[in-house]
């Protein structure tokens, strides 16, 4: 279920969106440098954009990797 977000948040979320939509499978570290943001805040964001249904991620190795969502998937 997607939630409304403050301005500067949905900035965020569709950099990061159009990112993954472009490249998916994004470990955090590779996001946080193409975005110019601290990588321990983008993980935490991306947290709360999947338990909101916007990414999903899967743990490859001892990486975790972002995707943007289907929409299927958010229905």
């Amino acid at each position: 279920m997607k939630s409304a977000m403050p301005k500067e948040h949905t900035d965020l979320t569709d950099k990061i969106l159009r990112l993954l939509d472009r490249d998916p499978g994004q470990p955090v570290k590779g996001l946080a440098e193409e975005l110019r943001v601290n990588r321990t805040f983008l993980a935490g964001y991306l947290k709360a954009l999947e338990s909101q249904g916007y990414v999903r991620s899967k743990r490859i190795g001892p990486a975790r990797v972002y995707f943007k969502a289907e929409e299927d998937e958010t229905l």
